[in-house]
């Protein structure tokens, strides 16, 4: 992580893109927006959505523009229906009462009542076939459809929770996988931003700003949306043709133009598309936690601006599962650290700001209640007021309800929205009678070395540019870096717990007493 990152040229929103928020505070510092519910892999799914649909380096912003376009979210409602909605597919070919050569007429009797498409067109004496394109391209065959709707289902992201079926999503290999999240509401579908909050606009944004920008498009294009990619063959061929159904939205607000950031998250992405030994299917999990680790480090370097410290707060990573206590003391009281940072940077941009608001600056002078409303709307979209004292309180009282109610809203909360993205990720851990702490796990390892080893490299140098790109404290060197006096003995045994772990995921091999080097076996 860069320890002194520099305030760049900030960029004024697109028209009217933040017109939907009821104040500008974390938008104008971190960008519009983040969600709580908008887990990594969503933002991800979204990053590729938006490249699908526009190229990274298509659209470029200017010193004073900022980038202003919009994309397409493809509905793909029949293949998705297949996918998670069928209830008869199974059934029909498991029932021995029905004929093998009627199967087929069966079930597509059955799905077109449940699809709702049952209805007769105008002046035709049969029902609309709603799935007739699956005849030729399965010729009737029953179970080669069962075959490539049970290949795509294995590509369902986040099994585990039981979304509804507009809200579940595939890894992407392919534009046609691409499925994004909609609302379907009396036969019609709209996008919806509960799980697509425009994180991933966000992150289209940072790697278009990037001076990678151009070589990530073409990964992306080789090995997420490539056309000949075998699962999207299958789900081109359960996609309905005429089905182009699409919500059209406009790109979220990145507020700087150009950021260190930017630049490490695009060199992360190239790092891991280049993995030539790691097959498609299994790029999306690495992907997404070393794109959320580089949110924490963002956040955290805008954080660091808006405060004025010389450094953002250092992530100290527990690789031990919580066996030394000392250790994860550390790591937990540096997760508080990071989400109260993010609580301070909003203080600080509100007061900045206003510092330099002649509106509120009179108001002050005068004690004036109606001035100070005024400006907190010019400067921020803010209406509300103090809704305990309403019109009567002071410019004071009016400035604190104000940063009260940033720090407590429940969109686009950094101090909220930390925790959940860093479990997520792979970066944080919580027990009952502990709570949470910064704690890696096996899947953030394996992310963390296809994004920096390209090559085999010694332990220690690892663990120090782990240091120097993300700002994660493991080893005592970066520990001393990070703190001055430590206890040797603590990090010791977080560095000696990170091979351990490593030699078990068979990516660490010690040839000496001396040294162990770390190996990434997918370049």
């Amino acid at each position: 992580m860069v320890m002194n990152s520099l305030s760049t040229i900030r960029l004024p929103p697109p028209p009217n893109v933040l017109d939907s928020s009821d104040m500008r505070v974390q938008e104008l510092i971190h960008g519009h927006r983040f969600m709580q519910e908008q887990e990594p892999f969503m933002i991800v799914l979204e990053t590729l959505a938006v490249c699908a649909a526009t190229a990274l380096g298509s659209v470029q912003p200017k010193p004073d523009a900022h980038e202003t376009f919009h994309y397409a979210l493809p509905h793909r409602r029949k293949m998705r229906f297949l996918l998670f909605q069928d209830r008869h597919l199974e059934q029909v070919i498991e029932d021995t009462a029905i004929p093998d050569h009627e199967k087929w007429q069966e079930w597509k009797k059955r799905v077109n009542t449940q699809f709702g498409e049952g209805q007769r067109e105008p002046g035709a004496g049969t029902v609309h076939d709603a799935f007739a394109y699956l005849d030729d391209r399965f010729s009737r065959d029953i179970n080669a459809l069962r075959q490539a709707v049970r290949l795509l289902q294995s590509r369902e992201l986040d099994v585990m929770h039981n979304r509804r079926w507009t809200s579940r999503f595939l890894a992407v290999t392919g534009p046609d996988m691409i499925c994004t999240d909609m609302r379907e509401a009396r036969g019609s579908w709209s996008a919806d931003r509960r799980f697509f909050g425009r994180g991933g606009e966000l992150v289209y944004l940072m790697l278009n700003r990037s001076s990678r920008a151009s070589e990530v498009s073409g990964l992306i294009s080789k090995r997420l949306l490539s056309e000949n990619d075998p699962m999207n063959r299958i789900a081109h061929a359960l996609s309905d043709p005429s089905d182009t159904g699409a919500s059209n939205t406009q790109i979220g607000y990145l507020p700087h133009l150009t950021l260190p950031a930017y630049d490490r998250l695009a060199e992360d992405w190239l790092n891991v598309l280049m993995c030539d030994r790691l097959p498609e299917g299994h790029l999306f999990e690495p992907l997404f936690r070393i794109t959320g680790l580089n949110l924490i480090g963002y956040l955290a370097e805008r954080a660091q601006d808006e405060v004025g410290a010389s450094r953002p707060v250092p992530i100290v990573a527990d690789l031990t599962d919580g066996g030394n206590q000392q250790l994860r003391e550390e790591a937990k009281v540096h997760l508080n650290l990071h989400r109260d940072a993010a609580n301070r940077a909003v203080r600080a941009f509100i007061e900045r700001v206003l510092g330099g608001c002649n509106r509120w600056k009179m108001a002050v002078e005068r004690s004036d209640p109606g001035l100070a409303k005024q400006a907190l709307q010019e400067r921020f979209g803010f209406t509300k007021g103090d809704g305990q004292r309403g019109n009567a309180a002071t410019p004071a009282q009016q400035l604190e309800a104000f940063i009260e109610h940033a720090m407590q809203r429940d969109k686009n909360n950094i101090y909220r929205y930390l925790l959940p993205l860093a479990k997520a990720s792979g970066a944080a851990t919580s027990r009952q009678r502990v709570g949470p702490w910064f704690a890696l796990d096996d899947g953030m390892l394996f992310a963390l070395i296809l994004a920096n080893v390209s090559r085999t490299i010694e332990l220690r140098d690892f663990v120090a540019e782990l240091y120097r790109r993300y700002g994660l404290v493991i080893g005592p060197e970066e520990a001393r870096k990070a703190f001055g006096r430590i206890h040797v003995e603590r990090y010791e045994a977080n560095l000696a717990a990170l091979e351990a772990r490593m030699t078990r995921l068979a990516l660490t091999q010690r040839l000496s007493d001396d040294c162990a080097f770390v190996t990434n076996p997918y370049r």
